[in-house]
């Protein structure tokens, strides 16, 4: 294994089309806290209990993604999407049943039984997924 000089991730940057309403939303249906919002409202860091935060950067012309730009890991990923599918927020393909994977080290990774996208009011596209497992 390559030894890196690099510690961690700290942030990811999200493009949205409107920073009030995304602010609003990673909020009030993801559970992130707002940690700091810039004064000419273009920009806004929130973060969940643990990982990177994520700055929501407002741009002038954003339709969104076709690619995952976030995955989030869920203890249970069952009621995440019932809770997520209470609150509105539009789900996209639920995949069940993932499988397992070998990685370069020759461990196994026991992928999530289920994960799913889902969309934020600018159109970016997140998974879920359920914790991974790596057996030796």
């Amino acid at each position: 294994m390559t030894e890196s000089i690099l510690n961690s991730v700290s942030f990811l940057q999200v493009p949205v089309k409107n920073l009030e309403e995304s602010m609003e939303w990673y909020i009030s249906k993801l559970g992130f806290e707002l940690h700091f919002k810039r004064p000419d409202n273009r920009m806004a860091i929130v973060a969940l209990p643990s990982g990177p935060s994520i700055f929501l950067c407002e741009v002038e012309s954003h339709k969104g993604t076709m690619s995952v730009v976030i995955g989030f890991e869920a203890e249970d990923i069952e009621k995440l999407l019932s809770d997520l599918k209470s609150k509105e927020v539009h789900i996209g393909e639920v995949r069940n049943d993932r499988g397992s994977i070998r990685t370069e080290s020759g461990a196994t990774e026991i992928l999530s039984e289920m994960d799913f996208d889902f969309y934020d009011p600018s159109g970016n596209m997140f998974v879920a997924h359920g914790k991974s497992n790596f057996v030796e």
